[in-house]
């Protein structure tokens, strides 16, 4: 399906397949929509993956070589609703995280995880638009090796805390966290059933490597899920499924 008008470029035209049939006509109002109610003492926890045809959730290293503008549009959207964007350190460097406020309009706030404390002086978010990020850690790590531009919270002995860290936010008033992975996290989120909603945009390509799994090669599990929405750009497919528990 091509889109494209001139001198403005490639134009999503998203349709929805599935709870009903039809045009999109913003995706923000359409996923701001739906009621997505807090669990008790915690936030309501989407999170938002891409991943090829086979399986893959990057391409060449990075999740940007399965990306499109309307999975990109999604990614916006998404973040829109956030009140915190979660996200481990190891996919905060690799992608070169900025603070959502300043990669588009969001007034989430970002929340890193790490385990080793590796965040180098040059990453991206460590200054910007809005409050310093959160980076949560073990509380076995030494947090004086972190630079200036974050605010540290020890959350767990010698892991960090996911239950906790959810708890925290939670306490923080964040009523909707986004995790953008990576696969590890995300598998974390499932391991503890910690995961309300997944966002899965199924690109159409086939690109085979390691780097496979939207789970990090997470252990066995069965974890029920329901298919909650279903959207079409060209070739693109947009799934939304809502957990069962």
């Amino acid at each position: 399906m091509e889109n494209t008008v001139p001198g403005q470029g490639y134009i999503p035209a998203m349709e929805q397949l599935l709870p009903t049939s039809g045009p999109v006509g913003s995706v923000l109002d359409l996923l701001d929509g739906d009621p997505r109610p807090s669990p008790v003492g915690r936030p309501w926890v989407a999170a938002n993956m891409v991943a090829s045809v086979d399986g893959a959730y990057g391409r060449d290293g990075r999740s940007a070589g399965l990306s499109s503008e309307a999975d990109r549009e999604v990614f916006r959207a998404l973040r829109a609703c956030a009140d915190v964007v979660l996200v481990a350190a190891g996919t905060a460097r690799t992608e070169r995280y900025r603070r959502p406020a300043d990669a588009g309009p969001t007034n989430a706030r970002l929340a890193v995880v790490s385990g080793s404390l590796h965040l180098p002086a040059d990453q991206p978010f460590l200054s910007g638009s809005g409050p310093d990020p959160i980076v949560y850690h073990p509380s076995t790590a030494d947090a004086g090796r972190l630079p200036a531009g974050v605010e540290p919270r020890a959350m767990g002995g010698t892991t960090v805390d996911i239950p906790a860290v959810l708890a925290d936010l939670y306490a923080d008033g964040a009523r909707l966290v986004l995790c953008e992975g990576g696969p590890i996290l995300l598998g974390q989120l499932a391991e503890h059933d910690l995961l309300d909603e997944l966002f899965v945009t199924m690109s159409p390509l086939l690109v085979g490597g390691e780097q496979v799994g939207l789970l990090g090669g997470h252990g066995p599990m069965h974890r029920g899920l329901s298919l909650h929405r279903v959207l079409r750009d060209g070739d693109s497919l947009f799934l939304t499924y809502r957990s069962d528990s």
